[in-house]
């Protein structure tokens, strides 16, 4: 069964690129999901791993915007800056194209493997990115219609610091240090 609905995190640095919109239940939202830059380290919070066997493309939710993620690599955009490696690949993730970020090891390396036609799997927040500036060279993005948000209050001083709030609109205002958790409906390409 294909998945219907995803959660990601909006930053505040993607809604200024936005300029502020008024977003509420039932509008359309165009966003590329990237992953959080995740390390080749099972022990670490978010990470990643690569085989080149096939495993079955998977994408579940296992926390607020985290997701375990299994799929093949799609292509690649590796880079290496000073002699550390970093890459980020384009997953195909239970049908929905994820861009996922990679950390290298100690060694300043990737994993063997982290290329096209391997397999990648591993688990990672998940962010909505609306505005593009293009400075990687994969990733595709996908129609999503906005279904709620939830929103912690961390603004140092608030009344309100620590705690969630569900809402179907977010205002057209700056939340500077609070997170919005955004859950929206995936669009299908019909052919």
């Amino acid at each position: 069964m294909a998945l219907t609905e995803i959660e990601f995190d909006l930053p505040a640095q993607q809604f200024e690129l936005l300029g502020y919109p008024a977003l509420q239940q039932g509008q359309v939202l165009t966003v590329v999901l990237e992953s959080s830059v995740l390390l080749p380290d099972p022990a670490s919070e978010n990470w990643f791993t690569v085989q080149p066997e096939r495993l079955s493309p998977r994408l579940v939710h296992v926390g607020h915007s985290q997701y375990a993620f299994s799929g093949p690599i799609i292509s690649a955009d590796l880079m290496n800056d000073d002699g550390v490696d970093s890459a980020a690949l384009q997953v195909r993730c239970d049908d929905v194209p994820v861009r996922i970020l990679c950390a290298p090891q100690a060694d300043g390396r990737l994993p063997y493997g982290t290329w096209e036609t391997r397999t990648i799997s591993g688990v990672a927040r998940l962010y909505g990115v609306a505005e593009e500036d293009y400075s990687v060279g994969v990733g595709e993005s996908i129609d999503v219609t906005l279904w709620h948000f939830r929103r912690l209050v961390l603004q140092p001083g608030d009344a309100l610091f620590g705690q969630w709030h569900a809402t179907d609109a977010l205002p057209p205002t700056p939340f500077g240090f609070d997170r919005i958790v955004v859950t929206a409906h995936i669009h299908r390409n019909i052919i």
